[in-house]
């Protein structure tokens, strides 16, 4: 009978083991009884995950301001365009979109393209499918100047999106974004190459955060000194159309990485690009998004009406404080056309669960020529962003 009891060792704490001989044993000293054999375990570190969905520019182009618009009101709704990618704008821990247009009011006049003017009312259907946070700075920030810059602002402030890249004053913008997740501090910056030829005016450089790499910098430290765990550098830049970034937009990643950036999220191009995981701090940065595409808009055409939703999971290690990328994925969508009561409509669908939907006969909206486009969307969005780099398709 064996009374042997060595222990083994789990946070300082010694537990009785049993033991087990054999009889090639007989002749090897035995341990006195009451003596311990100790052994350390390692248990794995207690983490926090968090997950951030990304996704790209939100637009309101003529036709969308005609399909929303009640002749018998007078008013404006976005009700159900988001309803079906709600759940998955939702799901994350937060979420953030580029708003690529101005909200100055109804008395600027509501305007598309070259000059942007929407609807504040856009704000209540994002905020109900789940969007947090909106980035403001982009070429068309200035569309109805220093009065639609702080229109903006102040229907953002209402609606309780939060934001950044544009600023009603010089204190507001020395007011960095940063959210607390579930102990992770996230800080988020926003940028843009230039405002059309737009001037900000002189004395009011605030309004507007434009693509300066010494003024990027200086924030980014900023945000750290402030406690930021996790950056997200928002970059509107590239040229619109392209699906590849050029040698200056991939430069420019870089050098957001080695300025401290953990995640880029890259936007104006209206046309997904690929993305890299990059998880490693000898390279710089966790993840990029050269660009994100269209989340929704009025233009037509092959990929400027395809977009994707990604989330990126962060995780942290409590006892050392370490962020790492967990896993980086992605949803394909589109922008759905289609004809209601004799009125233009707009929805943004998954792909694939429309494609389910029409193959089952589930969906009566999906014409066959949709469900063609739908399938290209599919295989275009995916051909673009596999690889080893990659994110991974998320299946719904």
């Amino acid at each position: 009978m064996c009374f042997l009891l060595p222990a083994l060792l789990v946070m300082g704490v010694l537990i009785p083991l049993g033991c087990k001989h054999t009889a090639s044993d007989a002749n090897q000293a035995v341990p006195a009884i009451g003596s311990y054999v100790s052994q350390t375990v390692y248990l794995p570190p207690e983490t926090i995950k968090i997950s951030i969905a990304l996704t790209g520019d939100i637009m309101v182009h003529s036709d969308q301001l005609a399909s929303a618009y009640d002749r018998k009101t007078g008013t404006y709704s976005f009700a159900g365009i988001f309803d079906e990618a709600a759940p998955y704008l939702g799901a994350a821990d937060i979420t953030i979109a580029n708003l690529e247009t101005v909200l100055a009011g109804r008395e600027k006049g509501y305007t598309g393209y070259p000059r942007f003017n929407s609807p504040e009312e856009i704000l209540l259907s994002l905020r109900g499918a789940g969007v947090d946070v909106l980035t403001t700075a982009n070429n068309h920030s200035m569309d109805r100047g220093v009065y639609g810059v702080l229109k903006t602002i102040e229907h953002l402030d209402e609606a309780g999106i939060l934001h950044t890249g544009t600023f009603a004053s010089a204190g507001s913008r020395r007011e960095p974004l940063i959210i607390d997740i579930k102990g992770v501090k996230l800080g988020i910056l926003s940028y843009t190459y230039g405002t059309n030829g737009l001037q900000v005016p002189r004395g009011k450089e605030y309004l507007v955060n434009l693509l300066d790499m010494r003024q990027v910098k200086q924030d980014i430290g900023f945000l750290r000194e402030k406690g930021a765990e996790v950056i997200i550098v928002s970059p509107h830049y590239g040229i619109e159309y392209r699906r590849n970034p050029g040698a200056q937009e991939i430069q420019l990643v870089e050098e957001l990485f080695n300025a401290g950036a953990d995640i880029v999220a890259g936007s104006h191009t209206h046309v997904i690009q690929p993305m890299s995981i990059r998880d490693t701090k000898r390279e710089g940065g966790l993840f990029a998004a050269y660009s994100l595409g269209n989340f929704v808009s009025g233009q037509k055409g092959r990929y400027r009406d395809t977009g994707v939703i990604v989330t990126v999971i962060i995780e942290k290690e409590i006892d050392t404080g370490s962020i790492r990328l967990d896993s980086a994925g992605y949803i394909p969508v589109w922008v759905h056309r289609y004809r209601e009561q004799g009125r233009l409509k707009f929805r943004v669908i998954p792909v694939e669960k429309a494609i389910k939907s029409f193959e089952l006969g589930a969906d009566d909206r999906i014409s066959y020529q949709d469900y063609q486009r739908l399938l290209e969307a599919w295989e275009e969005t995916n051909t673009q962003l596999e690889g080893p780099d990659g994110p991974e398709l998320s299946h719904i």
